[in-house]
């Protein structure tokens, strides 16, 4: 089992960078993955490209580094202080906007993308759901849904390509041992949760801790609406994608692919 070591209790965004290069990716193959499918739907070195959720910057660091015209942007402070730092061990020079999805109007054009990833299985919580204690309407989710969507396609070239992920349908529920964490000189056990609950759509997912004599430190809790594969696709030919097809990435175990066209 792999030990993490940290000077002082790490954030979320710290945590999922030891997660996405440690535990749940071939980073390389995923990459390659990228890039195989950039080739097929006619996306190259030219093409303007975009991450709506870039967090700490998977994949979109390595595919800079190879020689990608990507802007990005986030929500999260801590995502956005890991991401600079990896830029600069990375070697490129590349900065992220600050920003929510309903604010991407104000600062990009329209029509403006070859190419939006919205990947990192982020965007089920445009639904509105952040906490355990928010209580989840299934209508005003799949508005906000559909709004953020219509702000994904309006960004878009015509002809331009939208990748989206999400949590697999099928998704089991589970307290998982991922590792260990020692901060200083105190090791904990470290797990991930998932539960959902399809009577009221909700998915819950949580991150923490827990020491020896079985105390817990939560990380995180997030909370959001139960989206299904098949919500999503009505969405998102709701606010005009066509050719919505799934694929299949090897190296993407967790979450399930769509690609669109505008």
């Amino acid at each position: 089992m792999k030990t993490f070591i940290y000077d002082k209790k790490p954030n979320i965004s710290e945590l999922w960078d030891d997660c996405i290069y440690n535990l749940i990716y071939d980073t390389e193959k995923y990459v390659s993955e990228i890039e195989y499918l950039f080739k097929d739907l006619g996306i190259n070195k030219k093409s303007k490209i975009i991450d709506v959720s870039v967090g700490s910057g998977f994949p979109v660091l390595e595919l800079t580094k190879k020689g990608y015209f990507i802007d990005c942007m986030d929500i999260s402070e801590d995502a956005i202080k890991v991401f600079d730092k990896k830029a600069k061990k990375f070697g490129v020079k590349l900065k992220c906007k600050k920003l929510s999805w309903l604010e991407m109007p104000k600062y990009y054009k329209k029509e403006n993308y070859d190419f939006l990833f919205c990947r990192g299985n982020s965007f089920i919580y445009a639904s509105g759901g952040w906490d355990s204690e928010v209580k989840l309407d299934r209508k005003i989710a799949l508005e906000n849904y559909e709004k953020t969507l219509k702000i994904f396609y309006d960004s878009m070239k015509p002809g331009g390509w939208f990748y989206i992920d999400k949590f697999k349908d099928n998704e089991k529920n589970c307290k998982e041992l991922v590792g260990q964490v020692k901060i200083k000189n105190k090791l904990y056990d470290w797990y991930l949760y998932r539960n959902t609950i399809e009577k009221i759509k909700k998915r819950e997912a949580k991150m923490l801790l827990v020491d020896k004599s079985g105390e817990e430190i939560p990380l995180v809790d997030f909370t959001t609406y139960l989206l299904t594969f098949k919500e999503l696709i009505q969405l998102m030919k709701k606010v005009g994608f066509k050719d919505i097809k799934k694929v299949n990435f090897k190296s993407e175990v967790d979450f399930d692919i769509l690609i669109a066209k505008k």
